[in-house]
This record gives C-alpha cells, sequence and structure tokens, in this order.
C-alpha cells in the first residue's frame, strides 16, 4: 500500500495490491450488512452510534429517532464508495485510485466504522472479553491494524504537520 498526494494537491492517491484492493471490498461489503441487518443487540452498533443522552432515556430516544437513519445512510455510502473503488477484476497486479478532498474524508469515514466495529468484534477496549476463536481474532486484529495503517497514512498526505 502506497498513500501519496496527488499530483493537484487535492486529495490522495493510493496503490494497492490487488488483494489489499479485494480485503477492502470484502470489508467494506461487511460494514454494509452490520449497518442494514445488524440488531439492536449487535455492540458493534453501539460503537458506530453511542448514546448521545445517557442520563436521559426520553432525549435519546427522540435524538435516535430523528438522525438514526441519515447516519446510517452516510456511512453506507460511505462503504459503497469504497466498495465501488476497490472492485478489482480477475487481474493480478496493482489498483490505484484517486480522491480527491471528499472522496478521501468518506474513505476515512468508512476506515473509522471499520475500525470500531473489528474493536468491538476483537474486544479491544473492553476489560475480560473471552477469545473465541484465536486464529479469528487474529484475522480481525490484524485488519484493524492494517485499516488504522491505511488511516494514518491518507490524514498525513490530507492534513500535513505543519
Amino acid at each position: 500500500m502506497i498513500v501519496a498526494g496527488r499530483d493537484s494537491g487535492e486529495g490522495v492517491r493510493l496503490v494497492l495490491e490487488s488483494e489489499e484492493a479485494m480485503l477492502l471490498s470484502e470489508l467494506a461489503d461487511q460494514v454494509d450488512s452490520v449497518l442494514l441487518l445488524g440488531g439492536e443487540d449487535d455492540p458493534a452498533l453501539g460503537r458506530l452510534f453511542p448514546n448521545a443522552y445517557p442520563e436521559d432515556a426520553t432525549a435519546a430516544h427522540e435524538f435516535t429517532r430523528y438522525t438514526r437513519d441519515s447516519l446510517v445512510d452516510g456511512k453506507r455510502q460511505a462503504a459503497q464508495a469504497v466498495r465501488d473503488a476497490t472492485a478489482v477484476s480477475g487481474d493480478r497486479g496493482l489498483v490505484e485510485i484517486e480522491l480527491d478532498q471528499s472522496q478521501a474524508w468518506g474513505w476515512l469515514t468508512f476506515l473509522t466504522d471499520l475500525r470500531l466495529i473489528l474493536a468491538e468484534r476483537v474486544g479491544l477496549g473492553e476489560e475480560g472479553t473471552p477469545e473465541e476463536d484465536e486464529q479469528r481474532d487474529d484475522y480481525l486484529r490484524a485488519a484493524y491494524e492494517w485499516a488504522g495503517f491505511v488511516q494514518g497514512s491518507m490524514l498525513e498526505v490530507l492534513d500535513p504537520m505543519p
């Protein structure tokens, strides 16, 4: 993975191995599935949509009622944009993706959502979460760390330190 500024200076150019592009596409599918099919009891949704008013159940319900659908739509659109950009045909090699500022921030939204879901799945940030399937956890942890690397690299290009 190579992340660089675009020649125009606005946005990001990603150069991915085809396997990386396919992984991102699959992860975007999984994020979309959680957003679309995740039940109220899915703890990952609690990370994506934290309670805005934990001390006031009525206010929390009203906030959710008025904001949830648009938040879900925005997150699903971000996942769809990643899936569309990373769609790889049967050929092997490099996949180059040019993103303007707006598209890049959409990708960062997706990467944040992905990392929140993965963190919940492997129990990061919570004490005492048992590991039921150690091999699966290793894969999810590696995906979590890799997504963090991509996210950090994109942020460095989009918002360089003075």
